[in-house]
């Protein structure tokens, strides 16, 4: 199919507009906490993720450290170890010159982080990117015509196949985003 064609079949959903805030949020409205929560050792739910696991709510989940950095709890092998050994590899200090161009276009690794009380779970400890803007403008998109794991079974690739049906024919797909939206002529 023509990807023209494919991008006319998506579907658009109007952002859910909070009474009292200018963010939208067309993804993950409903679970916005009224007051942030603060969970393992002082850290607590990522404010502004927009799509992907909620940490509490399902598996895994996104946090933010005290020290601003964001902890990305590790997925189950092979996924989370490999995920590791990437951003490893590309911040090494003696990393593949050709690595050092990716360096430009993923958030600063800074190793891996773990609760003391549990030290078995495994986060990625990453630059917060969105950390210098008050109210960030975020788009979570899924680049690539597949979503599934090459060796994933064929019951996973059906799952996914069905629940993202023109990825392969577009290429992405948009999971969520939230919006800042300058009220001019307002005072705050």
């Amino acid at each position: 199919m023509d990807s023209s064609l494919a991008l006319e079949r998506l579907e658009i959903r109007s952002p859910v507009l909070r009474p009292d805030s200018d963010i939208s949020d067309p993804v993950n409205d409903k679970d916005a906490p009224n007051e942030p929560q603060i969970h393992l050792n002082g850290c607590m739910p990522l404010s502004h993720q927009v799509a992907g696991h909620k940490y509490g709510v399902d598996k895994g989940g996104i946090l933010q450290h005290p020290d601003g950095t964001v902890l990305k709890q590790l997925q189950a092998p092979p996924r989370g170890p490999r995920e590791m050994q990437f951003y490893s590899k590309v911040f090494a200090e003696d990393h593949d010159p050709c690595l050092l161009e990716l360096q430009h276009y993923l958030p600063k690794y800074y190793g891996n982080w773990s609760p003391p009380d549990t030290p078995h779970d495994l986060y990625l400890q990453l630059e917060d990117v969105t950390r210098q803007f008050d109210k960030p403008c975020i788009m979570d998109v899924k680049i690539g015509q597949k979503s599934y794991d090459p060796f994933a079974s064929q019951e996973k690739r059906e799952q996914q196949i069905k629940k993202y049906p023109l990825m392969e024919e577009i290429g992405f797909l948009v999971l969520g985003m939230r919006v800042s939206i300058k009220q001019y002529g307002a005072k705050k």
